[in-house]
């Protein structure tokens, strides 16, 4: 089996240090090679990997022959690519890191990436294409919607339930029980201690909504 590291990118080379880990234990693929929709990429190469687009990784390896996972940091379009390549058919594998031990009574998706010195919680739900990067903290009885992320050396308390397409900046800190909508942007260092509603960023502490997220990005050039 190859792995497809969708996103030829800096946090694509982040899921190849984790991805040539686990194979150093399990030996999961024969191959690793980036998958990258920016035509100016394709034909070169990545930490000496091959970037290809999408049409010829499945023309080369086949739809039973190539899995991926989805190195992208933007909630949205990590949406909009996880709904393309399923619907191809395509499997969109999890990475745990060698030392990570799977809960009790806990309920994943697809697409699950679970950085070293990070863990997920017993009695959660975690849908599809989620990241969880190293030394992120999480306590018990969440529900984590689609596409969410949650950063470094963040705090997220126990029976919080975060919306789909959401953003959890390095070092956020939300109290426990608190309910954060679909599309919130919660900024660095921000300490959530109240509900939060769909779209909105917010920043601070105690945190605080400073706008609406109209673009519906994290990042913007």
């Amino acid at each position: 089996m190859v792995l497809g590291v969708y996103g030829a990118s800096g946090l694509g080379t982040e899921f190849v240090g984790l991805a040539e880990r686990i194979n150093e234990e399990l030996s999961c693929w024969t191959e690793i090679v980036f998958v990258d929709d920016d035509e100016a990429k394709r034909g070169t190469t990545l930490v000496n990997l091959p970037i290809l687009n999408f049409e010829e990784a499945l023309a080369k390896y086949g739809t039973d022959g190539i899995e991926f996972i989805l190195s992208i940091g933007e909630p949205v379009v990590k949406d909009i690519v996880f709904e393309k390549v399923c619907s191809r058919g395509c499997k969109v594998t999890n990475l745990f890191h060698p030392e990570f031990r799977m809960p009790n009574d806990i309920k994943i998706g697809q697409g699950l990436v679970v950085h070293r010195f990070s863990g997920l919680p017993p009695c959660s739900v975690f849908g599809n294409n989620i990241l969880i990067q190293g030394h992120a903290i999480m306590g018990h009885n969440l529900t984590v919607g689609d596409n969410v992320v949650v950063s470094s050396l963040s705090f997220v308390g126990g029976d919080v339930k975060i919306g789909r397409n959401t953003y959890i900046a390095p070092g956020a800190c939300v109290r426990n029980g608190v309910t954060i909508g679909e599309n919130v942007v919660v900024g660095m260092g921000a300490i959530v201690t109240k509900d939060i509603p769909d779209n909105a960023v917010v920043y601070g502490n105690p945190a605080k909504i400073m706008r609406y997220n109209e673009k519906g990005r994290v990042f913007s050039k």
